[in-house]
């Protein structure tokens, strides 16, 4: 096996090594091997990786001023909503919450039961009552 001499400290190396295994110092070859090492480019300015760079700041910008103006929109449905809104009835002092609840049903029934369109029905569902346990006679 062939071996190159290194001019630095004169240790022999083998011929496909690039630099010397003693002192580091590179070794000169014949023309079957490359001459120098690959060195690294430094970086460039890339008018694509700016571009890039500007669509991504663009964007979150959009998101958020998007949010913002969502947060916005929701806080003032929410106020226009409790503005609108009747004031809650005040409740009668000295009632526990089982009467309380207990009087808000019964208002709420006496509502269902005077309603027009509940009367109807009910009437209807007397009369298809009577009709059936005719049938079934």
């Amino acid at each position: 096996m062939k071996s190159i001499k290194c001019k630095n400290c004169g240790l022999s190396n083998f011929e496909l090594d690039a630099e010397c295994r003693r002192c580091g110092h590179w070794l000169s070859h014949s023309a079957n091997v490359s001459a120098a090492p690959a060195t690294k480019r430094p970086g460039r300015f890339s008018l694509a990786s700016l571009l890039v760079y500007v669509l991504v700041a663009a964007g979150g910008y959009y998101l958020y001023i998007s949010m913002q103006r969502s947060i916005m929109d929701v806080n003032a449905a929410d106020a226009y909503r409790v503005g609108t809104q009747p004031p809650q009835r005040a409740q009668p002092a000295g009632l526990s919450r089982n009467e309380q609840d207990r009087q808000h049903a019964n208002q709420v029934g006496k509502t269902i039961k005077e309603n027009p369109s509940s009367v109807e029905q009910r009437k209807h569902n007397e009369e298809t009552q009577e009709l059936i346990q005719e049938a079934s006679r």
